[in-house]
């Protein structure tokens, strides 16, 4: 029989899934904005969208999402 921590953890370890996918998803639709921009002229960078985003969120998942920030101007950059 399971105990209540094996299964809280299987619930973490799925919910852990769902983000890795929706991260991966995100990355790619994140290639796709920085082929418009290349092909556009438009910097990777839109300073006011990303003050606006970043000023709703705070504490850890502020971290969280400057981490994702910054990755996903390394691959806007890099295509």
């Amino acid at each position: 029989m399971e105990t209540k921590l094996e299964e809280l953890r299987k619930k973490i370890d799925k919910i852990d899934r769902s983000i890795v996918i929706l991260l991966a998803k995100r990355m790619e639709i994140v290639k796709k904005v920085g082929k418009f921009k290349k092909k556009n002229d438009l910097l990777p960078l839109d300073n006011m969208r990303w003050k606006k985003i970043i000023k709703t969120k705070k504490g850890f998942i502020k971290k969280i999402w400057e981490i994702i920030h910054e990755e996903a101007l390394k691959i806007e950059k890099s295509v």
